[in-house]
Parts: C-alpha cells; structure tokens; sequence
C-alpha cells in the first residue's frame, strides 16, 4: 500500500479543524475525563482591570479536572511593581478554589514572570531549554 504527504504552504484552517476533530475523537475513546469536558461547561476564569477607561491588567483561565488552567496573566509595564498582578493571581486562584480547583498550572517563558510566580509557591513541573533561542520555557504548578 502505498501512501502520499502532501505539503502545504498556506494556512488551511478546514485541515486543521479536522487535524482537531481527530484528536479530540481519539481522546474521547481512550479518556472519560476527555469525554466529560466535551460535555461539562467549563468556567472560565476573566479579570480585567481599568484605569480611566484603560485596560492596565488582566488574567484568563478555565477551571477543569480540578485544575485551574491559568492561561493568561498580563501586566503593563507601566505598572508593575504596584502589586496588580499579585492581586489578580491571588483573586483567580480564590475564584478557582471556589470553582473546584485544588491545583494550578501555567506557562511562562524565562524573560517573563517565572520568579513572580515562584513567590506565589509555583513550582517548576517541566522545563525546555533555548526556547526560545537564549531563553527557557516552563511549566509551573502550585497546589491551592
């Protein structure tokens, strides 16, 4: 039998979409948990915050499994060291608890927020080194 690849150079989001379906069709079969989220509304986690009408901070995440997934956590540069994001982690991590978490993951990149996070009790789960080039990536969780 033989069989062909075939390159594509431009973006194909239908192939992709599929690519998705598949996956999530394979996990379903082999996880209940997989299964369970399909059918499960999944909280999301939004905090924004404002200074005359300007978006200064926020932070997005989704409670599931009994894990805070703690996607996003951004700060303006104009503001850091004023104590908003160690406000906006402590507020997502209660309104996790609150939904049923009991962990927390996140990524972060060396050049980000790895040593804020560690103050907050993350600790390192995985690490990739030179990724980006001169940079780690890592993988962090704390148990709330």
């Amino acid at each position: 039998m033989t069989h062909t690849i075939t390159r594509i150079y431009e973006e194909d989001e239908s192939f992709q979409q599929f690519l998705t379906t598949q996956l999530r069709e394979y996990n379903n079969v082999r996880s209940i948990h997989h299964r369970d989220i399909r059918e499960a509304h999944v909280p999301a986690i939004q905090l924004k915050v404002e200074q005359e009408g300007r978006v200064i901070a926020g932070l997005y995440g989704s409670v599931y499994w009994g894990w805070f997934d703690l996607d996003r956590l951004w700060v303006d540069t104009d503001f850091h060291g004023q104590g908003i994001g160690s406000q906006l982690l402590q507020e997502g991590e209660a309104l996790a608890k609150s939904l049923g978490a009991t962990r927390v993951k996140l990524t972060t990149f060396s050049f980000q927020a790895k040593p804020f996070y560690e103050r907050f009790g993350y600790t390192v789960a995985g690490m990739l080194p030179d990724y980006p080039p001169g940079s780690d990536y890592y993988m962090m969780m704390k148990e709330l």
